[in-house]
Order: C-alpha cells, then structure tokens, then sequence
C-alpha cells in the first residue's frame, strides 16, 4: 500500500501523538509489487503483494524499546507505542546511544520513475516473452522472476525529523541452460525505470553464453589475467564497501587500519584508474536522498587516482572520535572507461573471462580475504578471442588486489551481484592481472 507524503505525515504525526517517552521515531514503510515467474520455457506464477507496517523506537534515558505493527486503528496504535515504552523501561542501557536526529533539509529525490509505477500486466509479460521464445527457438531452457513495484519509507521523530521517500524499481533476471544441463547462462537487471531493462539484448546474451559454456576444459588452477564482467565486478565492489566501516579501522581490526593507530585514509591503495563515490542524484543510478535513521545522503568520494578519501562512520563513532559522520550510501558508482567486454577480450592476449561469481564468503576480515566460486559461463581467452570454456573455479582473493592490479576498466553500467542483492551498483568490467584460483569446481 502506498501513501502519499501528506498521508504518511499524517499517520506518523498520530503515532508520535501517543509517546510519553523522552524520545521517540517512528518509521513507515509501504509497498505495491507485480512479479512473474517462469520455468522450463513457460510462465508459471504471476504474483501481487502490498504491505503498510510502522515500527516505533521509544527512548527512556539511554533505554530503548521497538514494536513494528500492520495495525492502524487507534486502539493498536496507541497499544504498539505503549509496548515499546515498557520494553525500553526493562532494556539495559545502551552505551552508544545516540539521540534522535532534529529537523534536517535534502536533496529532492530522483528514485522514481511513472513509467514504472503505471506498468501494465501486457507490458510486463512482454519483457519477458522474447526470452522464452528465443530459448524455445534455440532449444534451451529458461527460468527466471520478473519484479516491480513501488514504495515508500518515511520516518518522524519528536525531535523535529520527517523525511519521506517513494521510489519504484523493476528487475528481471533469468537463468538459461542447454537441455543437456552441460552449459549456462545468466542475466540479472535492475532499474528505477522498467524501460531501461532490454529483454531482447539480455536474452540473446544469455543464450549465447549457455551455448558457449558446453563441454569447459580444465586448466590448472593459479593467477592468472582476468576479464571480471559487470556482475562480477559489482560483488567485487560492494564487498569492499561493507568493510569501509571506520569503526573497525579505528580499532585495528580492518585492512584500513594504519599500523600504530588510525586509518589509511590518505593513502593511494590502488591502481590510479580506481575512482569510486556515492551519489544519490547520479542520473545514472539515483537513490534515496536520505538513510534510514534520516541522515541526508551527499556525494561522497570513496576513492579518488586510487587513494583512499574516506570510510562510512556513524553517528556515535563520530562523535566519540570528533570526526564528521558519514553514513553508509544508499549507491555505490566506480568510474570506469569506454570499451565494451567484447574490446577488452579482443584487446587481451591470455586472460580468462568470469562472468560472474557465486557463494562468496569472507575468509580473513583483517585483510579482506574472500573466497568464492565462478557461475554461469568462464572462458579462455587467447590472441584477442575467446577459445573456449574452461571448468569453473574456486577463488581466493581480495578486492583491493583486484584493484590494486587494474590493467584497463571497461565502461560503466548498472549492474547486480551474486551477493549485492537490491544495492544500486553501477561499475565497469574489470580487467585485472594476478587473481588468484586457488581450486577447480565441478559445478556448471
């Protein structure tokens, strides 16, 4: 269910209405979203949801209590917000409690787009219909979900604070495999407009690469040059993201703890192409001008010639530290260059092609070690084309050594990880030199 910002001001203004806390915020969040399924080459679900839920945090002292409700009549509003002030009376203090934010002024919102929101069931079985037609044409087989949908946050505190957001977002992925389940192929899309997603491109693709991916070879495991596709790049990006944390730099538990104390901001990490920010008016990828505790989201520079410029800090570790707060963004945006993957490839001697990646899991924290597997298509490359595929593999690498061995960055686009679920990522195709395999993987 979707309110409007007037509607939601209002149902939050009664919810505050009841507090006899200190403090007190209340969040509201609401959704209207259409999907399809399909398997085997034909659709088998069509789906609708909606949802209204308010969640209030009472704040006694340094005491807190939260209570999330779907109920909006009087009587249960009144008995949320009476919960949540017992729970807080019985909580321990909270020694990093911090409290709600007052009035605060942003950026006007560019997450939503009518075309989106006025999406038709025609129209949205028609993104998908080329992909089953042209799998049943190539005698493959496709499966997939087709998502989108618009919704809403707000939140109000008694401090002053009201922000409102509504956004929508449409996504269609598919996973194509050849009837013999010995090749496969997989896209995954991701927009605030439904008109940028390109059903026929995406398939053709897709297709292409489950055909490609029959009968790999095996090639030892080592380190080796490698042409990391966007989807790829975008794990290798957000993973180092979430360990952007100051806190934990701080406390020498990070890659970007300085040895003695501190952190390494200032320091150049990478290769000089590495230039990495958040924006949340990027025409490219726009999201939510504000976090969900309220803070305003700005541009922020991450990396700049490959130095790095700054690290997400909350609101208690920047008071604690006297340094400016920083909150986690709401995108993530790498800079990259020009070329297509199909010039990187023809530009490349000896490297191999990884589509994607697949169960990545931190393996060190303090040097930022994961380890994961390849999916869904790796390739040789030789002399400028693709010779082949070869078995997949598992990696053991870190993201700073991807970028620390930059070779050339490809050009830009919205892209969705194994592992970055609904977080905006817009990167370039990453070609690398010394990525690390470490074992070879039975999996197609």
């Amino acid at each position: 269910m979707i309110l409007s910002e007037n509607e939601a001001k209002n149902l939050l203004t009664k919810v505050l209405s009841n507090s006899k806390a200190d403090s007190a915020a209340a969040t509201l969040e609401g959704n209207n979203t259409y999907n399809i399924r399909f398997a085997r080459n034909s659709i088998s679900t069509n789906g609708f949801s909606d949802g209204l839920s308010v969640s209030i945090t009472s704040n006694i002292g340094k005491k807190s209590g939260s209570v999330s409700t779907n109920k909006f009549d009087d009587a249960s509003i009144k008995e949320a917000v009476k919960k949540s002030e017992d729970i807080a009376r019985v909580s321990p203090d909270n020694k990093e409690f911090m409290p709600p934010l007052g009035a605060q002024s942003y950026a006007a919102a560019t997450n939503f787009s009518s075309e989106t929101e006025n999406l038709t069931g025609e129209k949205r079985s028609d993104k998908i219909a080329y992909v089953i037609d042209q799998s049943i044409k190539n005698s493959v087989t496709s499966a997939g979900f087709m998502e989108d949908g618009v919704s809403f946050y707000a939140i109000m505190n008694t401090n002053g604070l009201f922000a409102y957001n509504k956004s929508t977002m449409a996504k269609l992925s598919s996973t194509i495999r050849t009837n013999e389940g010995n090749g496969s192929g997989r896209f995954e899309k991701s927009y605030v407009d439904v008109s940028r997603i390109n059903g026929t491109g995406l398939a053709d693709w897709a297709i292409n690469r489950s055909k490609l991916s029959v009968n790999p070879r095996e090639i030892k495991p080592g380190r080796y040059t490698v042409i990391l596709e966007h989807a790829a790049a975008a794990d290798m990006l957000s993973l180092c993201l979430n360990f952007m944390g100051s806190r934990s730099a701080d406390e020498g538990r990070s890659f970007f703890s300085k040895k003695g104390g501190g952190t390494i901001i200032g320091e150049t990490i990478a290769d000089n192409d590495l230039n990495i920010y958040s924006d949340p008016n990027d025409p490219d990828l726009p999201a939510s001008p504000f976090s969900n505790s309220g803070e305003p989201q700005q541009k922020i520079v991450w990396f700049e010639n490959g130095t790095l410029k700054n690290l997400h800090r909350n609101r208690y570790w920047a008071e604690k530290t006297s340094q400016p707060s920083v909150p986690y963004p709401s995108n993530i945006i790498m800079k990259g260059g020009s070329k297509s993957v199909e010039q990187l490839i023809a530009e490349s001697d000896d490297a191999i092609l990884v589509t994607r990646f697949w169960y990545i899991r931190t393996v060190d924290p303090r040097t930022m070690l994961f380890t994961g597997l390849t999916r869904d298509g790796v390739f040789e490359v030789k002399n400028g084309k693709i010779t082949g595929p070869v078995k997949n593999f598992r990696f053991n690498d870190s993201p700073i050594n991807i970028f620390k061995n930059i070779i050339e960055l490809g050009a830009s686009e919205k892209a969705v990880g194994s592992e970055t679920g609904d977080f905006p990522i817009y990167v370039p195709a990453i070609k690398a030199a010394n990525f690390n395999f470490s074992s070879l993987s039975d999996a197609i």
